[in-house]
């Protein structure tokens, strides 16, 4: 129990130490994630003011100098039913304005120095006849149905680099602002459930800038996590953006205090509820221990006086000057009855006394077990002839053989025999049988007695028990006898088995394993 105890607490601990690592686990990655996010909405901020800065200077400059379209895809579908024919182009309208690009960005294009614009152009032309596709008949028929759609794509990427280089060379407060951190730090936590305070700071080449939180320290309190802020791979200069969260532990804390105080509240109970059941086990293997004192103290003590009585009926018995009367003779047999019952009690009482001291108490032995059996019946031969029934023996194991204690095995034979002839309305008829199944040998002792019901039979290998109805209660003892056939089964390895039926009679099965 104590090994189980101490694994349950050891379990109990284990658990809430991962649950712990794993809301730390799971804090760290929501935290590196917002950085990431905040990382890159601010980078995709800045260049999108470039790139709306650009499109604001083309606005503002009206309609291009010069135009030039080229085609890059033709599609002709004839319909022969209808005679119809479709003509599909697509291209890009390239639009130059013919002024330059500003000074602060003309450093970082190494081409298209001048403000160009670009365009989606997709073209359909109907035609009841099949057409030359012929450049000029394309250029000829442009104008007959149009679409046009601004590339977005195409420019930023165009001037992405250009952008990025530029932005690169400026200083970190006028690239973005506290607020602007705060404000995505507070959205990307929030949409994460990080709810504990935090500060930041952003520093540049290890040493603090500007962009920082209102309480934020250089020794600040609390786990750190750390982001590369604009990660321009061109730039000297690298940016870090640090989160502090100084209440972090106690968050973590919180998010598992309820699961692991219900933990702690269940391991407590289980310990109180252990501690009382060993002090009870305690307390009941000393009352035991007093207990088997006292009986075997107490069974020596009968020994002796009713070795003491045997001697003086036998005395009694065969002393001729005693002129002993039928009634009287009557009499001395009833006490010698009543004696050799109040030993073999005492006995039985010894024995299982014994038993409960030790674990396995027996000297074991190879033995004949049929040898045994013949042995057992010869000691009831008597007790059965004066009740004039018979035993029936048909011993047909192959291998008799097996590893025990002659004494107790002949003595729990006996015990069952005993009960067959004693629990015999009519002249006993009791056949014992052993075969060989397997590797091993099975005993069975049936008998024509009164029987037992299927309550009776669960209950019949406990100590002191005894049905309370019908002629078993007439007979004499104190339950103890198929207890001990029990335990002596028990310390052999074996199996013993009871079938019986009210009024027909009952049948023991033994089996032991052979050597």
């Amino acid at each position: 129990m104590s090994f189980s105890l101490i694994g349950i607490i050891f379990l109990q601990g284990y658990w809430i130490y991962s649950s712990w690592e794993n809301k730390e686990e799971e804090f760290s990655l929501s935290v590196n994630t917002s950085l990431r996010e905040v990382s890159l909405e601010v980078k995709n901020r800045e260049l999108n003011d470039y790139v709306n800065a650009y499109q604001m200077l083309i606005d503002s400059i009206g309609a291009p100098n010069e135009s030039n379209f080229t085609d890059v895809f033709l599609f002709l579908d004839e319909d022969q039913s209808t005679n119809l024919s479709t003509f599909f182009a697509y291209g890009i309208l390239e639009e130059d304005y013919n002024i330059s690009i500003p000074d602060n960005l003309s450093s970082s294009l190494s081409i298209d120095q001048k403000v160009k614009d670009y365009k989606a152009v997709k073209t359909t032309i109907l035609n009841k006849n099949i057409f030359d596709r012929r450049e000029n008949t394309l250029n000829s028929s442009i104008s007959k149905i149009k679409s046009v759609q601004d590339i977005d794509v195409f420019k930023f990427e165009k001037y992405k680099t250009a952008f990025e280089e530029y932005a690169s060379s400026l200083p970190i407060h006028k690239r973005t602002t506290s607020r602007e951190i705060q404000v995505l730090l507070d959205q990307n936590f929030q949409e994460r459930n990080i709810t504990t305070p935090y500060e930041f700071g952003i520093y540049s080449n290890g040493l603090s800038t500007k962009i920082k939180s209102n309480n934020y320290l250089e020794v600040q309190s609390g786990p750190k996590y750390t982001i590369t802020f604009f990660d321009d791979i061109s730039s000297p200069i690298k940016y870090d953006l640090i989160v502090s969260f100084p209440e972090k532990r106690e968050y973590v804390l919180s998010g598992i205090i309820g699961i692991a105080s219900l933990s702690f509240l269940l391991t407590l109970v289980i310990i109180i509820l252990s501690t009382s059941a060993l002090y009870q086990i305690l307390k009941q293997k000393k009352l035991s221990e007093i207990k088997n004192d006292f009986i075997n103290n107490i069974s020596h003590e009968f020994k002796t006086p009713i070795a003491t009585i045997n001697l003086a009926l036998d005395s009694i018995s065969s002393n001729e000057k005693n002129k002993i009367t039928k009634k009287t003779n009557s009499y001395l047999g009833m006490i010698r009855e009543e004696n050799s019952r109040m030993l073999s009690q005492v006995e039985n009482i010894l024995r299982i006394s014994q038993l409960e001291k030790s674990s396995n108490p027996l000297k074991m032995e190879d033995i004949d077990l049929h040898e045994v059996i013949e042995d057992a019946t010869e000691h009831v031969k008597l007790l059965i002839g004066s009740k004039k029934g018979k035993i029936n023996l048909r011993l047909n194991a192959i291998n008799r053989y097996i590893k025990g204690n002659k004494n107790h095995l002949e003595n729990i034979i006996i015990n069952i025999l005993d009960n067959a002839i004693k629990y015999s309305k009519k002249s006993p008829l009791i056949n014992f049988t052993s075969d060989t199944i397997d590797d091993k040998i099975q005993l069975c002792i049936e008998d024509r007695g009164i029987g037992m019901d299927k309550s009776t039979q669960k209950m019949i290998f406990e100590k002191f028990f005894r049905e309370q109805d019908g002629d078993i209660h007439n007979i004499k003892g104190h339950g103890l006898g198929l207890s001990y056939v029990k335990k002596i089964v028990d310390f052999h390895n074996g199996i013993i088995k009871v079938d019986s039926k009210k009024g027909v009679g009952t049948k023991f099965s033994i089996e032991f394993k052979n050597i």
